[in-house]
């Protein structure tokens, strides 16, 4: 997992093919005024979901892990905490659906950063990830997020 500030994205650009193409379009996109749902950049190899909820508690969640997509996740509104733990480290809640590429997972989380602003992360099929937990001082918030899929 790599966390950092949106003006050091491009860091990371010679880590995947696609990933300057990504960090380009998160700098000059306003991403504000993106409508709720799935935005393609680059078809099914490039693309964005934009999410609205309410954080919730650690017992309300669980881990998920990716195997075709990296995710770069980031909120446009509010924050919130993502726990993270090695895949191998975590058991198993569901199978693995490649048609969804959604692994459901359980465990503790070994680490957990909070979101928000122009902070994202990148999340690697090794990084099962624990996201829309609550971050301010443990209450429920409405947050705006965008998850960017990017395909291996």
């Amino acid at each position: 997992m790599v966390v950092s500030d949106f003006k050091n994205l491009h860091r990371y650009d010679s880590l995947n093919p696609l990933f300057k193409k990504a960090f380009d379009w998160i700098q000059n996109t306003n991403l504000i005024s993106l409508s709720l749902g799935k935005h393609e950049i680059q078809g099914s190899d490039l693309f964005v979901n934009v999410q609205e909820y309410e954080t919730k508690s650690i017992a309300e969640s669980f881990f998920e892990a990716h195997r075709s997509y990296i995710d770069i996740q980031f909120l446009i509104e509010g924050s919130e905490n993502i726990g993270w733990a090695d895949t191998a480290s975590l058991s198993e809640l569901e199978p693995y659906k490649p048609e969804s590429d959604f692994h459901k997972l359980s465990g503790k989380a070994k680490e957990t950063v909070t979101i928000g602003g122009k902070i994202a992360c990148i999340l690697f099929p090794e990084d099962a990830h624990m996201p829309c937990l609550k971050a301010s001082e443990g209450k429920k918030a409405k947050v705006r997020k965008i998850c960017m899929k990017i395909k291996l």
